[in-house]
């Protein structure tokens, strides 16, 4: 008896059986349409952030593989296989050909999916077409200057400016050019 009488106080008093009111439909739309104003442009940066990461992960490579060539005494080439994405570094060997190598914190990179070299150059082989591309590291501290141009599916583009003598790598967005021996400005 006594829950009837509680079930007919709850009609009643305006309560129901189920069901949602306008307001709450207007509280879950207005959370739903917050979210989506702060998560939707974060999707665009989803792209930048796996060009930022190849560009990342190449630029250490080429930093790590200009100390190594110091430390050890040996010419290192870092190696492009363009229609890959690999790379590896290499040194010379006693018949003075380089032959893949590892190292103690590197032996091989893939770039990213959806990221490609758009353009590679370097200062004594200008620029690199085919299906490898490389730069030297030399022993006595210098690196080859060169330029990697990396691109992602939407276009966006991320350069690579490799300083020969720190072995340093600055990025820039977009296409950067080195100036070459013998050009004119």
């Amino acid at each position: 008896m006594r829950f009837k009488w509680l079930e007919k106080r709850g009609r009643k008093a305006g309560l129901r059986d189920g069901g949602f009111t306008l307001v709450e439909m207007m509280v879950v739309v207005f959370i739903a349409s917050l979210f989506a104003a702060l998560v939707a442009p974060r999707l665009t940066e989803v792209g930048e952030l796996r060009i930022n990461r190849s560009a990342t992960h190449i630029s250490n490579t080429i930093t790590y593989l200009y100390s190594q060539a110091a430390a050890h005494h040996v010419v290192v080439r870092l190696n492009f296989d363009l229609k890959t994405g690999k790379y590896y570094p290499a040194t010379l060997n006693k018949k003075g050909e380089f032959e893949a190598t590892t190292f103690p914190l590197f032996s091989f990179g893939t770039i990213g999916d959806g990221i490609s070299i758009k353009k590679f150059v370097t200062l004594f082989g200008g620029e690199k077409a085919g299906d490898t591309a490389y730069i030297h590291f030399l022993p006595e501290g210098f690196a080859e200057k060169s330029v990697i141009v990396l691109r992602d599916n939407s276009g966006r583009e991320l350069s690579l400016v490799v300083d020969p003598l720190m072995g340093r790598v600055t990025t820039s967005k977009g296409e950067v050019s080195i100036d070459m021996p013998g050009e004119k400005a």
